[in-house]
Parts: C-alpha cells; structure tokens; sequence
C-alpha cells in the first residue's frame, strides 16, 4: 500500500495536552515549551483528536485494575465508534502539524554559554607526574615505585590534559574499566586528601584499611595506606572516640631526691583507706580508719600514721606525731587531692576532706607557723608524686594480704602498722650482691637506727675508755660510711627513665583538647582550650591550664588529648 495516503490519528482526553500542542512551542516556558517542540517535530503529519475519557482505553490500565476487570473492558477491542464511519466519530476539531508549518515561525532558543577553563587540580595531577609523563613519550624505561603499575597516558581530549592510568594485569578481569585501570595520584596532593577525606566522611568514618580498599575501586594512590593513616588520624570526630594523650620526656629528679639530707626533711605525704575497726563491744559497729604515709624523699624511709577521721584536725595531729619521731620537716609535697575522685564512694569522703580549700588552708597555715613549706602537686598528676603512690601501693598491699578479714581494734590495727613501717624500711635500695663477702644492702633503716630494723642485734663490745668524742667521731664515720654507699650505689641506680624516654613538641596555647576523665567514655570527655602552659626547669610544658564550659582546670598533659584541626 502507499504509505502517502496512509493517515495516523493520535488520541487524548486531555484538553491542555491539545491546547499546548496546537501552540507554537515559541509562545510556551522553556520546560513545556521544549517538550513540546520535540513532540511536534516526532509527530508530523499525525492528526491530534480528542477522546472522552469513558472511551479512552488507556485510561482503563492507569487508574489500576484487575485481569477480569480488563478482559471486559474497551482495552482490547478498543473503543466502539472506531468501527464506524470517520463522520461518526466524536466531533472534535483535528491538530495537524506539517513540516512547512512547524518551520514558520522561528522558535525561541535557550542557550548557555560558559568559559572553560583548565581543571586545576587536573593540571596539578599532571605537573606531579611530568617526569613519568615524558618518560614514557620517549620510551624510556620509568623509576621509583609506580614501574610495577606499567601505567599508559590517557590524553583528556576537551581540556588537553594528559593522566596517568594504573596498566597492571587485570585486562581480562570482570571487573568495571575504572578498576581495572584506576587514575594515578600522587600522596602529597590536597585532591588527593581531599578525596580520601570524603571516602572517609562518606563511609561512616572507615578506618585505614578500609579507605585502602575503598579509593583502589577508583584510584590507585600512591603510598595510600600512608595518606589514609593521615586521614583518620587528622579527624576530629574520630579522635574523640580514640584519643591519644599527650606525653614528655620523663623529667629530672628533683634536688631532694639527690642530696644529702636529714631522713624527712623533705618529704611526701598521702592517704590510703578506710580501714574498719572494731570495738572490743558487742554490738558497736565498727568505724574508718585511714592512714597517712609519709615518705622520705632522699632515703625512701617510710612513716605510718593512723588518722581517726577526715579532718584538718586529725591530720595536723598526725603531722605532729610525725615531726614529734621523725623531726621537723622542711618541705612536704601532697597530692591536690583530686586524683582521689574514683568509682568507689569511699574515697569520697576523702576526696571531700583535702580538697575543701578551708582544711587546705587550715593545714598551710600550720606548716607555716611550724616553718614547713606545704606544696600541692597539679591536680590529677599521680606521676608527680611517684614516690609516695608507690609507698601507698606497697602499705595498702602488705595490710590486705596480711589482715584479710581480721577484725581488729584500733590498738591491734597500730600495731600493725609500725610492723609493716619496720618491714618497708628494712627493704633494700640497692641492688643485693651475690657475693656473701659484700657488706649487706642499704635499707631507709640504716638512716634511721644505723641497721636494718629486722636485722638480728649485734652483742654489745663496750670499751670504757674510748672518749666521748671518738665515739661521736665513730658514730659520723657510720652515718658517712652509708651516705657515700647511697652516693655510690643507690643515686647512680636513678639515671634511667622506665618510660616516656623521648622529647616531644610542647603543647601550645590556644590549642584544642579534651580532658580525660577516668570514669566517663572519651566521647563525654569535656573539651576545651588551653589558655596557659606551665613549664618546668629543662623548658618542657607538663602541666596546663584548659579552659572549658564547665571553668579553667589545671591538668598534666598525661590528662589532655588534642583535637585535631
């Protein structure tokens, strides 16, 4: 048949669908009006009409139906005056669209221009791998790491740019193209972090492993676990949930610990308990003890004492003991009271008791008077008093695996503790000699009574006609006999540092931070920002001052961990 005389009839119910086709596209906004241009020029020489919507066999479909419901409906005869003559059908005026009469008008055009530019990043790319780049125009054979990748040049027709593809040996592989030939990017590219940095952001902060595996999908970064590592460790987010504290080269000793002095002219003092007691009474019940510890910062000689409560009046009464068996102390160094804040409510009471600024203040003044200089180390800074936490550690430990669950009156519990006293002053500070001719280890006791306090007593050889003096001389022979074995053995056993052995930056102010709390999970830890550093003689910053929401706190920098920027 002659396609020439054939006629298409193109149906819709919808009146405006008719309405903007019968319009010049021109005349329309820019969506419709293109949509209609390209309809317009798909359907030319096809006559537009308009079917009432009961006769509209695609409207039977659109609205939803069931096999049934479609078997019995106009869908597949179609509608029924389709069977009569053309006159008979709906009369409805026909929309026809020639070429000639699409052309005659001239349609609106929308056109946007835009100045290209080079990909700057691209063009850094590209710099970054110029050697390699002329390398393998010129046939030559590459170096370094990237040799192994046998990477090709893919030329970037639109701007010029030539890039490096990753050649490898999965050409066979079924696998995207992109994989198989993955862009090359250099390490030390901010794209290259950048795009790391959004892999990271974008898979719910992956780790190193995971950013490896995720960026060779696309790109082959070179040394990417390097960039990675950078990456998570750079992030603020994830610092809070894994944070690094700070930490310094191990300071020096102070002069205390290394001259020559009266034992507890200088000295330390802390608090372990509560330690129940009982009442030789039936039916009283029992009530805390606590224990002060003093200790001697040249000799390492160790004082117990029992405090009945925790007040400024029974420690003062303590330190009055003390100085009353010991002597006049010249300084003492006492935490500041906050490394006590713990899990256990017990050490509440204590926490309570030395870091109320009255009993602070009540117990300065008294050392004052007495011509002793009381010094408060930075709060939470165990580390600074080392020597007397690990008396602490040593005392409460001979009472719990001695005692056990004894229940013991306050004379019994006295008792006990100048006993455990005698056995922590007996213990050696030198190293013990093998050789059963050497003279026996130096003990705190040998600077307290001349011996060990546990040692068997040496009968008496008294001559009676050795002077007074000469056995004052004999007695400051003894007592510089041990000092020069102190000098020799015991001093020259400090050199080392069991830990933090290297220098590192000195925090700075003005730097972010999060303090470390020991019972909250790091992403409660309060963060601030230091607003003074504390340095200490060698000019390293191991205390400092943070400001935060909550006030300014003084802490060691064991406590603090940086923020990342």
């Amino acid at each position: 048949m002659d396609t020439n005389y054939l006629k298409a009839y193109f149906w819709t119910d919808s009146t405006i669908v008719l309405h903007w086709i019968s319009t010049h596209s021109s005349k329309l906004n820019t969506f419709v009006g293109n949509r209609v241009a390209e309809i317009q020029d798909t359907t030319k020489e096809v006559v537009w009409r308009h079917v009432p919507t009961h006769d509209n066999p695609a409207d039977v479909v659109s609205r939803g139906c069931t096999v049934d419901e479609i078997r019995n409906s106009i869908w597949i005869e179609g509608p029924s005056f389709l069977a009569k003559a053309e006159e008979e059908w709906p009369s409805t005026a026909e929309i026809v669209f020639s070429p000639e009469e699409v052309s005659l008008e001239k349609r609106k055009t929308a056109l946007s221009c835009q100045q290209l530019k080079p990909n700057y990043y691209l063009d850094l790319i590209e710099r970054y791998f110029s050697q390699e780049i002329a390398a393998i125009n010129a046939n030559k054979s590459l170096k370094g790491s990237i040799k192994s990748l046998s990477p090709f040049i893919e030329d970037e027709e639109l701007r010029g740019i030539r890039l490096l593809r990753v050649g490898g040996r999965l050409k066979h592989a079924n696998i995207p193209e992109e994989s198989k030939h993955p862009l090359l990017l250099p390490k030390d590219c901010n794209f290259t972090k950048t795009l790391v940095r959004h892999l990271h952001h974008l898979n719910y902060h992956a780790g190193p492993k995971a950013l490896v595996a995720l960026s060779r999908q696309t790109f082959w970064i070179v040394n990417v676990r390097e960039v990675a590592r950078w990456v998570v460790r750079k992030c603020p987010h994830c610092a809070r949930y894994r944070p690094n504290l700070f930490e310094q080269v191990m300071g020096d000793l102070p002069a205390a610990r290394l001259t020559q002095s009266r034992p507890f002219l200088c000295c330390g003092v802390d608090f372990c308990g509560p330690i129940y007691t009982y009442y030789k009474i039936r039916g009283k019940v029992p009530y805390k003890i606590y224990v002060a510890v003093f200790v001697c910062f040249s000799s390492k000689a160790v004082h117990l004492e029992a405090v009945s409560d925790l007040s400024a009046d029974a420690f003062i009464a303590a330190l009055k003991r003390m100085i009353g068996r010991r002597g006049l102390p010249k300084t003492i160094h006492c935490d500041n009271a906050t490394n006590f804040v713990g899990a256990q409510s017990k050490l509440k009471e204590l926490r309570d008791m030395l870091f109320k600024r009255s009993i602070q203040e009540n117990i300065i003044n008294f050392c004052s008077n007495a011509s002793i200089n009381f010094h408060f180390i930075p709060p939470r800074a165990p580390n600074f008093g080392g020597i007397w936490e690990t008396a602490v550690k040593t005392a409460k430990g001979h009472l719990y695996r001695s005692l056990g669950g004894a229940k013991l009156n306050f004379e019994e519990l006295t008792t006990a503790l100048v006993e455990i006293e005698a056995i922590m002053n007996s213990r050696p500070i030198t190293p013990m000699s093998p050789d059963p001719n050497d003279l026996e280890a130096l003990t705190p006791a040998h600077f307290l009574v001349g011996s060990s306090l546990r040692a068997i007593p040496e009968p008496s050889h008294e001559v009676s006609d050795i002077s007074h003096l000469e056995r004052w001389r004999r007695i400051n022979a003894v007592k510089t006999h041990f000092w020069k074995r102190w000098s020799s053995e015991y001093v020259l056993e400090l050199q080392n540092r069991a830990k933090w052995t290297t220098s590192t930056p000195n925090l700075e102010i003005g730097s972010l931070v999060i303090i470390h709390e020991d019972n909250l999970p790091p992403q409660k830890w309060l963060m601030g920002k230091v607003v003074k550093l504390i340095k200490g003689p060698d000019g390293h910053v191991r205390v400092a001052d943070v400001k935060t929401s909550r006030g300014e706190f003084r802490r060691p920098i064991r406590k603090l961990a940086a923020i990342p920027s």
